[in-house]
């Protein structure tokens, strides 16, 4: 079975690993100076926030193709539609697109992209392919260690929600005298905190942005 987790999910927990190591450093005094471990841990939150983002949106991406998929399971496919097509019942998948449906919406005729030959097909040997990302074609292919060991690889996931990083980034930037920026991250973590349903957070940070 293939992984739906985002691509960039492993980067996401190697990002928040990376910085609590700083944290403890620092706070053992085994690290960089303060100063110098501020800038390190502010670069490190601005590119792990953004990875978080990403991944939200490989997520959505994810979501929205396996909802049209199986739409066009219960649906049936139109033609014109931009499917992978199980080539001669090889078990191999070729791009190309749909020409003809039949009456009862069970098989269909598919025109291959690479030689336009014609084949056809039912609706179970048929896969949509919209859309057509990068990001799909590397989660069909990954599995997680649950799939492949049966295991929870605990290092993959963040130790963080985005809103806790996005305050500590906040907090940071306030201590640099940035205070247009971090009422801006302040705001932005309650939002977020209040999304996730965590009230008191959230007016705790909005009281933060108003005070920066």
């Amino acid at each position: 079975m293939a992984s739906e987790r985002s691509t960039a999910a492993p980067k996401v927990a190697a990002g928040c690993l990376l910085y609590q190591i700083i944290e403890d450093e620092l706070g053992l005094g085994l690290a960089l100076t303060s100063a110098a471990g501020d800038v390190e841990k502010v670069q490190i939150l601005e590119d792990t926030l953004s990875l978080m983002k990403l991944s939200s949106e490989e997520d959505k991406i994810m979501k929205e193709h396996a909802e049209k998929e199986s739409r066009g399971k219960a649906d049936g496919f139109h033609v014109c539609d931009r499917v992978n097509g199980n080539y001669f019942m090889e078990g191999t998948f070729y791009p190309g697109f749909i020409v003809e449906v039949s009456e009862d919406g069970n098989s269909v005729v598919i025109q291959y992209d690479d030689d336009g030959s014609r084949e056809t097909l039912s609706n179970e040997n048929v896969r949509s392919l919209e859309p057509a990302s990068e990001i799909l074609a590397a989660q069909s292919v990954r599995l997680t260690d649950e799939e492949a060991l049966g295991t929870v690889n605990t290092d993959e996931h963040c130790l963080f929600e985005d809103y806790d990083l996005m305050a500590k980034l906040a907090e940071l930037k306030e201590k640099t005298g940035e205070s247009s920026d971090a009422a801006a991250l302040f705001q932005e973590a309650a939002d977020l905190a209040m999304n996730a349903g965590k009230m008191k957070t959230a007016n705790n940070w909005s009281m933060r942005a108003e005070n920066a």
